[in-house]
């Protein structure tokens, strides 16, 4: 299968491209959220959100999951209102490293290259313009229980947003599927878990009383 026929390796090839423009402009060694949707476009719905869930797989210091997490929600939000992606200036602030940032991107057109060998144009009618307000609403859901500090149990459907973002953009109505289940899993997990923890807390109120 060719590069032009592969949609997803030209949408990373793209991140990366921007960020090293941005690293060999030598503006400094971060860069804000408001920076990064400003490179992109602010019309790289899609993109973004792909980007986004990658950046979530990084480390990084207390409450940058939130951050990326309402990023996530105002990029979806503006995707299903089909508006320009305008951030608040309180996540839009926020830095961001840009040398970690860039070495992450290039390591992930790497790892593209390879799934994109298993990913493939297939399904279209699950990624086309029409899913677009129930993606949009779909990924603002996901991105609101991700919001919720809950160490590890993030990752799963991050993880399935990913997969989701990522089949989107290669118009691969299949991987979507795929990533859609991975982010219910993920949701149920999360929801289960707050049960619990709320049941014990109850019971353990009782036992003082």
């Amino acid at each position: 299968m060719t590069e032009r026929a592969v949609p997803i390796t030209r949408h990373v090839n793209r991140i990366v491209s921007v960020l090293r423009r941005i690293s060999t402009e030598g503006n400094g060694s971060h860069l804000t959220f408001g920076d990064l949707i400003a490179a992109m476009g602010p019309q790289a719905h899609r993109l973004l959100i792909l980007m986004l869930t990658l950046l979530n797989m990084i480390p990084g210091p207390p409450g940058f999951g939130g951050t990326i997490a309402w990023t996530t929600f105002a990029v979806a939000l503006a995707m299903v209102l089909n508006r320009p992606i305008r951030l608040p200036g309180i996540i839009g602030r926020r830095r961001l490293p840009l040398k970690p940032l860039l070495l992450a991107s290039e390591q992930v057109a790497r790892v593209t290259a390879i799934i994109a060998r298993f990913s493939r144009p297939r399904l279209r009618w699950l990624t086309g313009a029409a899913l677009t307000v129930p993606y949009g609403l779909f990924a603002m859901l996901i991105s609101v229980a991700m919001t919720i500090p809950i160490p590890f149990v993030n990752a799963v459907p991050n993880v399935g947003l990913c997969v989701l973002a990522f089949s989107m953009l290669n118009r691969d109505g299949a991987g979507a599927i795929l990533g859609a289940v991975i982010c219910v899993v993920g949701l149920a997990v999360e929801v289960a878990l707050i049960f619990g923890v709320v049941n014990l807390g109850m019971s353990a109120l009782d036992a003082v009383t």
